[in-house]
C-alpha cells in the first residue's frame, strides 16, 4: 500500500487502521484498458480526474484519494471498521475530501460487476452501493464459491434499484466500463499495485 499525507493527524488517523490491514491487501489488479483520463474541470482541484466520486466539501483542505476494488477482503475491512469514524471525523467537518477510484484486484469478475452495478444505479447512491458491497463482501464470497455469484450480483443490482433486465443491459455497458478502467490507469500510472492504496 502507498500513502501520501499533507497533516500528521490525519495520516494517523488513516494508519491506525491500515497498518493491521497491510498482510490483507489484495495483490495487483487487471490493467485492462490503457487509455488515459483527463482532467475534470470546473471547481475540481489538481487531485481529481475526469469521472471520479467524491465526497466532502471542495474547500477541504485535504483531498485523500483511495483505489480499492470491491472484491478486495482488505478493502472491506478497512471500509468496514476505518472508513465510518474517519467520515465522521475528517470528510462530514469538512476537512478532508474523500475521493473513491475502481481498482480492480481480488476477483476481476466480481470486481467489474460490482464496480458496473454502482456507475450504472444513480449517481448520488454511488457511495451508498460501494458501502453496500463492501458490508456484504463476506456473504458475497461465500455465495461465489457455492456457485451462486450472478445471484449475489443480481441482488446487489436489485438494492441498487436496478432490474435484473438492467444489470443484464448495465454489464454490457462498454462506455461505463472504460470510464472505470481509465481511472483505474491513472493508478496503474502512479505505481499502484495493491489495494486499498492511499494518496
Amino acid at each position: 500500500m502507498t500513502y501520501f499525507y499533507k497533516t500528521d493527524s490525519l495520516r494517523r488517523a488513516l494508519i491506525a487502521g491500515i497498518a493491521a490491514l497491510t498482510l490483507a491487501a489484495c495483490g495487483g489488479g487487471d490493467t485492462g484498458s490503457s487509455s488515459s483520463s483527463s482532467a475534470a474541470s470546473g471547481d475540481n482541484s489538481q487531485y481529481l480526474v475526469e469521472n471520479d466520486h467524491v465526497t466532502g466539501s471542495p474547500d477541504a483542505p485535504v483531498t485523500v484519494v483511495e483505489y480499492a476494488s470491491v472484491s478486495c477482503g482488505g478493502c472491506a475491512a478497512w471500509h468496514q471498521t476505518v472508513y465510518p469514524e474517519f467520515k465522521k471525523k475528517y470528510v462530514d467537518t469538512g476537512k478532508a475530501r474523500y475521493v473513491f477510484r475502481e481498482y480492480v484486484t481480488g476477483v476481476p469478475e466480481y470486481a467489474d460487476a460490482g464496480f458496473m452495478i454502482a456507475l450504472c444505479a444513480a449517481d448520488e447512491n454511488y457511495f451508498k452501493n460501494i458501502a453496500f458491497q463492501f458490508e456484504n463482501y463476506q456473504k458475497i464470497m461465500q455465495m461465489g464459491q457455492q456457485g451462486k455469484a450472478r445471484d449475489a450480483y443480481i441482488g446487489i443490482a436489485k438494492s441498487a434499484g436496478l432490474s435484473e433486465d438492467e444489470f443484464i443491459e448495465c454489464m454490457q455497458n462498454q462506455e461505463l466500463r472504460d470510464q472505470y478502467r481509465a481511472k483505474m490507469q491513472t493508478g496503474v500510472d502512479l505505481g499502484v499495485n495493491r489495494t486499498p492504496t492511499f494518496f
